[in-house]
């Protein structure tokens, strides 16, 4: 092991004396960094639901919405805890410029409108102007440090999230049967392993089943093993939690991470929930008792609305040109997410076509069928009015693809109405069943 020299222990005393002008730097400079990732964690997350989400159960949408959580609550505390640190070295800059103007410190018998023992009771409880500083100091340097265990943790949940997210969906894509038969081994093998290492965590607590030769040697089997789970964050982690856990009383150690651990999680939760909420139309924490319970036909919901929906959002379902139309036609905007393949390729079969045809007339017939497809799977109806088959044309709207139509307004009626949009279930077939995926109402004034 080695051990620095006297005059390199020099150096690095001397290197820390000075270090608060650099952590002001760094500080500064990773608030304004880490401001964009919860802005991020959101484009990520709709992103998934937009172009990789194979299906709308609750279910299968756990796991990613857990990522999202965590990666959004990471965010938060990155943001919260640098800014802390900064705001404390700034305080200690401003004790530091206070002491050089009074080099003596605070002057307990000279505070005004006190009395000698009020001054000594201020004295046992405040102390000098220089251990305040020191102990700000220390404690600023001790809230840097632990933000970048959490820059690195979140750096390490994120590139473990990303490997496991590749690797499955890159199976899933290639081999499909492997998949399908693999996954609930994987499943089972998985929940073995991490039943097993948090029976090893919890046993490793007591020192009577850590010196046991057994479970002692399986502890350090595990150790070794699962290191490559930091994705190479293992030692900058561990050097910075080992200083600290060597340093801090035991009581200390644990409130500090207990209280960080449990800080962490809760917001991630609730993130968690709000999203899952939010994702599915679910009304929550709503204070007026009554307002919408979140029916799309008795709401105007500004996403429908290409005058309403803010700039550079993406269409979530479906989207007309106004919520008042006044023109010969309904310009209507279906958003094609990632979701609806799963039901698309139970109906939809791509011709076969002669290799004697051309490229270019190949791609036109097989958008044709496609097109086809999805009047197959979409039905479309305004009020009680039914199309029977409508012109669809794809449309790419940068942030989502989709289908675009237009709706003669010959049937609307002066006032409200309504455009219901439902979905095929496949599952029903022979027998066509419908499902209601979308209603958007609007008002009708004729020019």
């Amino acid at each position: 092991m080695e051990t620095p020299s006297p005059e390199k222990s020099n150096w690095i005393q001397e290197l820390s004396n000075q270090s608060w002008n650099l952590e002001l730097v760094v500080s500064g400079a990773a608030i304004y960094s880490t401001s964009f990732l919860p802005e991020l964690t959101d484009t990520a997350i709709e992103s998934y639901f937009e172009n990789y989400q194979l299906s709308s159960s609750v279910v299968t949408q756990v796991f990613p919405l857990l990522a999202y959580s965590f990666a959004k609550s990471s965010a938060y505390l990155l943001i919260i805890t640098f800014a802390v640190h900064f705001i404390l070295r700034a305080f200690w800059i401003a004790i530091v410029g206070l002491r050089a103007v009074f080099p003596q410190g605070i002057n307990y018998e000279n505070i005004p409108n006190t009395s000698k023992s009020l001054a000594e009771t201020y004295k046992k409880k405040f102390g000098t102007l220089d251990g305040f500083i020191i102990r700000l100091d220390r404690f600023s340097s001790q809230i840097f440090s632990i933000a970048f265990v959490l820059v690195l943790f979140s750096l390490m949940l994120a590139l473990l999230y990303l490997l496991i997210f590749t690797g499955t969906v890159g199976i899933k894509t290639f081999f499909p049967e492997f998949y399908s038969q693999a996954k609930p081994i994987l499943l089972i093998v998985g929940e073995v392993i991490l039943v097993a290492s948090l029976v090893l965590v919890l046993l490793s607590a007591n020192e009577k089943y850590r010196e046991h030769p057994v479970i002692g040697k399986l502890l350090m089997q595990f150790i070794d093993k699962s290191t490559w789970l930091y994705m190479g964050m293992y030692k900058p982690i561990q050097y910075i939690n080992f200083t600290f856990a060597s340093n801090l009383p035991r009581k200390k150690y644990y409130f500090t991470v207990s209280f960080i651990g449990l800080f962490f999680f809760g917001l991630a939760l609730s993130i968690y929930l709000d999203k899952m909420l939010t994702h599915y139309g679910i009304t929550h924490l709503e204070s007026r008792n009554f307002y919408s319970t979140g029916t799309s036909e008795h709401k105007l919901t500004p996403n429908f609305y290409d005058n309403l929906r803010p700039e550079n959002e993406r269409i979530e379902a479906a989207s007309i040109q106004s919520d008042v139309v006044e023109g010969a036609f309904l310009k209507l905007y279906i958003n094609y997410s990632k979701v609806f393949d799963a039901d698309l390729a139970k109906i939809c079969k791509e011709p076969t076509l002669p290799d004697t045809l051309k490229r270019r007339k190949q791609r036109l017939l097989v958008d044709k069928s496609r097109l086809a497809c999805f009047n197959q799977y979409f039905k479309i109806a305004l009020n009680d009015s039914t199309f029977d088959s409508v012109e669809l044309f794809f449309e790419d709207q940068g942030t989502t693809k989709g289908l675009r139509t237009y709706l003669s307004t010959e049937k609307c009626k002066i006032g409200r109405n309504t455009l219901y949009i439902k979905t095929m279930n496949v599952d029903s077939l022979p027998k066509k069943v419908w499902t209601d995926y979308v209603a958007v109402p609007f008002w009708y004034a004729k020019d």
